[in-house]
């Protein structure tokens, strides 16, 4: 379903030598990943015949037994499903034992490959098994899977990597095997799946973890419990198609191998990491941690570059909205960094035609506790005569009533930078800027892009998060996230905004959703319209989900021209619209995403 394809890991409670339990084990298991939909399940290392029989290795009896399990496991498989266990294997004709990854499917046994994790007391050590793999230890299967010994991240990878590990239990080896996946999924842009032996192992020495772990791009979506004595199943619904959309823009490539099956897609998606804020983690010590590192990234960025432009002041237009509040908090924070004078933020308030009081005065109170320079401008005079200049009837609230009061803003900005020897700290986010929400040299430029990254929905975490750092501010910076968005270009009608741009684009938070999966994705349409469908189930319905995908694609290609022409600015987030990063012709059709 939509590029997605179910993936299965299990962990076996066997019996070490008892061929014939952990065979039906395996077998049950199997049944039950296909039943629930997988297109793969993955065993650990000699889960057949576990890993712990020593001497019994070289027994005829426990050979032939898991030779004759291997080809009854196989029947079971069918046309939809690829099995991947481990287990001792001895070619005929030869007088060495082999430490081998069964791959069956088709109900037949496809190939084996060599785990790589041998003990070199009881099985061949080395990786080349003549007439066995012909391709190492690649395997395809309309989806590719590579089979390695971890940790070990130098190959190659496949679209599948199995990481298979006889790590012992010792404190901290079960954070140790999440971060490995992690890490190794992030670094190919793939699904990396860790095992570490199974349940039911002999503890004479060591107890073996029965660990684990499938990451998706360096997402942990499923991972075993430590040390169970029951077997376990878990699933990941991995986003195939997605994967290789960003492989192909990333550069990256992938082992090639001959397909010997095809497997299905994910009937359903109900194992896939399908959450309403893809870019926000979901852990709370996780989410602050991106949060501190996302107000570093602007902070440091910004420093750097006063620097290399010999620029002593940052000048910011404060609205007392979300943009220029995080701008606001981003140079408070840079004034620290290098030890400057509150007084070098030039904070310029040009309240227009629409200002409210409310986004005023949090806008001047937010720079009184930073000890900004403040500055008032308003701007309606100046507005009027240039309406009287070009010929507008300012009772036609169109375009030129709108913008021309963003360009006089602009203006004021630019020259009062200038006159100061500063630079002008553009607010602009990413979720404006993906459907064009700006006016063009407007509030599109700037002299340095501070917000150009950051989505809209993610900006009220980012102040929350400086509350628990700046106390004082926390009053004002809550209601600044409770204000609603509006560009405040049109009459106030008793103290409340002229119109507000989420009743006319719809909810921020599902055009951010649409940015990550378009861009992230390169999810078409109809995924965007499922994958939103699923994440904001409680709360749109799909009518209005609908009703926002049309005006994001609409105006996503429609409004490249302002992005052709944004100014730069630092990247805090993984998905960008820079012109260096997202290149598109600004006269690109969009009609296939209609």
């Amino acid at each position: 379903m939509y590029g997605f394809y179910r993936i299965a890991v299990a962990v076996p409670a066997i019996v070490p030598g008892d061929i014939t339990y952990n065979c039906n084990e395996i077998i049950r298991l199997c049944r039950e990943a296909k039943n629930a939909g997988a297109a793969a399940v993955c065993f650990p290392h000699l889960a057949l015949s576990g890993a712990s029989c020593g001497e019994l290795f070289f027994q005829s009896s426990l050979l032939n037994a898991a030779e004759r399990a291997t080809e009854k496991i196989a029947e079971v498989t069918g046309e939809d499903l690829i099995t991947i266990f481990g287990t001792p294997f001895c070619p005929k004709g030869m007088d060495e034992v082999w430490d081998m990854f069964a791959i069956a499917g088709n109900n037949s046994v496809l190939k084996h490959i060599p785990a790589g994790n041998y003990d070199r007391r009881f099985f061949r050590n080395d990786n080349i098994l003549p007439g066995y793999c012909d391709d190492g230890d690649t395997f395809n299967c309309g989806i590719s899977f590579a089979i390695h010994s971890s940790p070990r991240m130098g190959t190659t990878p496949a679209e599948v990597d199995i990481f298979s590990c006889s790590d012992a239990a010792l404190p901290g080896v079960s954070a140790d095997l999440e971060n490995f996946a992690a890490a190794a999924s992030r670094a190919a842009g793939n699904v990396a799946i860790v095992t570490t032996g199974c349940a039911g192992e002999s503890t004479a020495g060591f107890a073996t973890p029965a660990k684990a772990v499938i990451a998706v791009n360096g997402k942990i979506l499923a991972a075993t419990q430590l040390l169970a004595e029951t077997s376990q199943l878990i699933f990941a619904d991995a986003d195939m198609e997605a994967l290789k959309y960003q492989r192909m823009r990333s550069g990256r490539s992938l082992r090639p191998a001959v397909p010997e099956m095809k497997l299905p897609e994910a009937p359903d998606l109900r194992y896939a990491a399908i959450t309403a804020q893809p870019y926000l983690p979901e852990a709370a010590a996780a989410r602050a941690a991106f949060c501190k590192e996302t107000l570093e990234i602007q902070s440091f960025a910004l420093a750097h570059r006063l620097k290399k432009a010999f620029a002593q002041k940052m000048v910011l237009g404060i609205s007392g909205g979300l943009d220029s509040t995080l701008a606001l908090v981003a140079l408070n924070r840079t004034c620290e960094q290098l030890n400057r004078d509150k007084k070098n933020i030039v904070a310029v308030t040009m309240p227009g035609f629409g200002t409210t009081g409310r986004t005023r005065n949090n806008a001047l109170e937010l720079a009184r506790i930073i000890g900004a320079d403040i500055r008032e401008i308003p701007i309606s005079d100046a507005c009027m005569q240039h309406f009287k200049d070009i010929g507008h009837d300012p009772s036609v609230r169109n375009a030129v009533y709108e913008n021309t009061q963003a360009r006089e803003r602009t203006q004021i900005l630019m020259d009062i930078a200038n006159k100061e020897n500063g630079l002008v700290i553009g607010t602009g986010d990413l979720s404006e800027i993906s459907m064009g929400w700006c006016t063009y040299n407007g509030d599109q430029m700037s002299m340095y892009s501070l917000n150009g990254s950051i989505m809209k929905s993610v900006i009220p975490e980012l102040l929350k998060f400086e509350i628990t750092c700046r106390p004082e501010m926390g009053a004002v910076l809550r209601d600044i996230i409770d204000t609603p968005v509006s560009p405040e270009l049109l009459p106030a009608e008793n103290g409340s905004p002229g119109h507000c741009t989420e009743e006319i684009l719809g909810a921020y938070e599902i055009h951010d959703f649409f940015i990550w999966h378009f861009i992230n994705g390169g999810a078409g349409r109809e995924k965007l319209l499922a994958l939103a469908d699923i994440a904001f189930r409680d709360k749109y319905d799909h009518a209005e989900i609908e009703r926002c995908l049309g005006i994001f694609l609409k105006r996503f290609f429609s409004q490249q021209f302002k992005r052709s022409a944004s100014p730069e600015g630092v990247n805090a987030n993984a998905v960008s619209l820079a012109p260096a990063e997202w290149r598109m012709p600004s006269d690109i059709s969009g009609n296939l995403w209609k």
